[in-house]
């Protein structure tokens, strides 16, 4: 008798922490996705070198009629002489 209580009460605490372990994963991941839902987050890719830069700080330029970001004035001028029509 003592030994099933003690297995419920086991199986409780243990039904309880693993609650608790998938709740605060969830709540994590939904915190990530609103994260990256931010605005002036948006991330956009440097055609030269091929890395991602925040939007707002990445350095901008038309070329060939196209807006184009880049992570630095270096890969933008880089860029534009190998794009040179």
């Amino acid at each position: 008798m003592i030994r099933s209580i003690l297995i419920f009460f086991f199986i409780i605490v243990v039904y309880y922490a693993v609650k608790t372990v998938v709740r605060s994963a969830i709540n994590a991941s939904r915190q990530d996705k609103q994260r990256s839902r931010l605005p002036g987050e948006e991330m956009v890719l440097d055609p030269e070198c091929h890395t991602y830069v925040v939007k707002d700080r990445a350095v901008s330029r038309r070329i060939k009629g196209k807006l184009c970001f880049f992570c630095s004035e270096n890969c933008a001028m880089h860029y534009e002489e190998k794009n040179r029509v």
